[in-house]
């Protein structure tokens, strides 16, 4: 159970980004945001995703929440672990950062209104783009969370009725000044699978319906006001020390020239091509609102193919903390049990703990989607003050 556990941390990603809608979409309806806001292009940031997100909500509901309470988590940034599934801050704090936006509260850690000023975070670790009722009906043992990305949106819900009370004119101004974004989520989805054995041929006939999950939700978004959605795709799940040590294998011929498993990354490639597909129909339906795809995989393939580029080392597939091996990833002993190792200069890593990705890796993803190239337009297009 363990191992399902930290596997759904969640990982995932396909081609170059694109918006699904175009790039005037993102300017044209910027400029009455920035009046009577400060200056600012978004007065709230909310997020909804899985570990890759999740800033505390895993470790205030989950009874155990294991390696990720304890250290070395949190080391490099805010001196302890809190909650953050990394040495440091993850991408959703480095936006909101670039936004001007203090870091978001996790939804279960808020009380009042005030706590929401800003926004929320509803990701949790191990959630899941479906329910569990999808995964038993695939006879799977849902060993994750129960609060997948439709119980995240109820969450959102409860925090815009505690910020406007009555629905309407209210809500619509606030959905419209706001940023989402939802993920990426669905790695868990196909996480459950393949690591309970489950054939890649197989979870692939999962594709469809984990995205429809996804297109749901963020139409949901619109139809509640959004008007800036980002969407994040999955990151190249062969390029993780966690499956390159889970699926390692003799025959060559599975690895690609950095040393990634082929299969895992052509799953990812085929969820976010669908995933991109489907939020360009979204855009097509809902002219005038900005759905924007984060190329999460290319960012991603980057680190990978040249670390050095970005002030990494050279050993993008070896993780920072872990229990050992060739991947310093050992699916028994995790990053913050007595025994696991952690390296000496989290700064030149790319993996974390074998699933999530470091504090500096996370940076440079999330520059990628603020400034661009990984998302077209990049999020900060929105704002007069930091043109990319």
């Amino acid at each position: 159970m363990q191992l399902i556990i930290a596997a759904c941390a969640v990982l995932g990603g396909s081609s170059i980004s694109s918006s699904a809608g175009s790039s005037s979409d993102l300017s044209g309806s910027a400029e009455p945001l920035r009046r009577g806001h400060g200056g600012r292009c978004f007065t709230r940031l909310f997020s909804f995703g899985d570990s890759i997100t999740d800033n505390g909500n895993w470790i205030r509901y989950a009874r155990s929440p294991g390696a990720v309470a304890r250290p070395p988590y949190g080391e490099t940034f805010f001196r302890r672990p809190n909650g953050r599934f990394c040495d440091g801050r993850i991408i959703i704090d480095h936006i909101a950062d670039a936004l001007g936006i203090p870091f978001l509260t996790p939804y279960l850690a808020g009380n009042t209104s005030k706590d929401y000023a800003h926004g929320a975070n509803f990701a949790v670790g191990s959630a899941t783009a479906l329910g569990h009722d999808y995964f038993r009906g695939k006879k799977l043992v849902a060993h994750f969370t129960p609060y997948s990305l439709h119980w995240q949106m109820s969450w959102l819900k409860k925090v815009l009725r505690m910020l406007s009370p009555e629905q309407g004119p209210g809500w619509s101004d606030l959905m419209a000044s706001s940023l989402f974004l939802i993920g990426e989520i669905g790695g868990n989805d196909y996480n459950q699978a393949l690591f309970q054995g489950r054939s890649a041929d197989e979870v692939k006939t999962y594709v469809p319906d984990v995205v429809a999950g996804i297109s749901a939700s963020v139409a949901e978004l619109i139809g509640l006001g959004a008007q800036t959605v980002v969407v994040p795709g999955n990151f190249p799940i062969g390029c993780n020390p966690g499956y390159l040590a889970k699926f390692q294998t003799n025959d060559t011929a599975q690895y690609d020239s950095m040393g990634c498993l082929r299969w895992p990354n052509d799953l990812t490639k085929l969820h976010n091509r669908a995933l991109r597909a489907e939020l360009a129909a979204l855009a097509r339906r809902h002219h005038g609102v900005a759905v924007v795809y984060a190329d999460y995989y290319a960012a991603a393939m980057d680190l990978t193919a040249d670390p050095r580029k970005h002030g990494f080392g050279g050993e993008p597939l070896v993780s920072c903390c872990g229990g050992g091996g060739p991947y310093n990833t050992n699916l028994r002993v995790h990053c913050g049990m007595r025994t696991a190792t952690t390296c000496r200069d989290p700064y030149a890593a790319v993996s974390w703990d074998g699933f999530h990705f470091t504090d500096h890796a996370y940076k440079v993803i999330a520059d990628g989607v603020l400034r661009g190239p990984h998302a077209v337009p990049p999020i900060l297009a929105k704002c007069r003050r930091h043109r990319p």
